[in-house]
């Protein structure tokens, strides 16, 4: 079951890449993006619930957030829209599009970030969020700032994805901690 814990989040100090307030992610925007996020995790958690007995009725688990992670980074990108002024739609394969710059959302299980191995990583800014398997808990909302190729794990001919563990992440100085869970919820 996804579950979305909506009690007052305590916001960690913010560490844009560069002193360059035109980047920056204020408090305002950060907000918006963590209510967009918990707002959809609680939608999909009622949806669960309601549709776990059909699916053990027919001998079924119920689909994980892993399973619905694009439909929920498509709704959680329509509410970011809504919530923070700086986002709007994106351009081409971009999900949204913030001050010139394309940035994607990514909702990946445990602490950091996957993408498919044919993608080419150019600068783009993702925000990230990870989840809990156990119990699909919104576990940490951030951005990784201009993403290059290298940041990520090397191509590999038997896999189709490349990983970004949340410890290397921090490595790269580019990281802004939006959202972290309270460890003992």
């Amino acid at each position: 079951m996804l579950t979305a814990d909506i009690t007052q989040p305590t916001f960690p100090t913010i560490h844009p890449p560069t002193n360059d307030p035109r980047q920056r992610v204020d408090r305002k925007n950060a907000e918006g993006i963590i209510v967009a996020v918990q707002s959809v995790f609680h939608k999909v958690a009622k949806l669960q619930e309601r549709l776990a007995p059909f699916y053990e009725e027919f001998g079924f688990r119920c689909p994980s957030a892993g399973v619905a992670a694009r439909d929920v980074s498509e709704r959680i990108e329509l509410a970011i829209i809504q919530h923070c002024r700086d986002f709007s739609k994106g351009h081409g394969h971009a999900d949204l599009a913030r001050q010139g710059e394309d940035w994607e959302v990514k909702v990946c299980q445990h602490s950091g970030l996957t993408i498919n191995q044919s993608k080419v990583i150019a600068r783009e800014n993702y925000i990230v969020v990870n989840y809990e398997s156990k119990d699909s808990r919104v576990e940490r909302i951030w951005i990784l700032w201009h993403a290059d190729d290298h940041d990520f794990s090397p191509r590999r001919s038997n896999s189709n994805a490349r990983f970004l563990s949340w410890k290397r992440a921090q490595l790269t100085g580019r990281i802004q901690l939006l959202y972290q869970a309270d460890s003992q919820s």
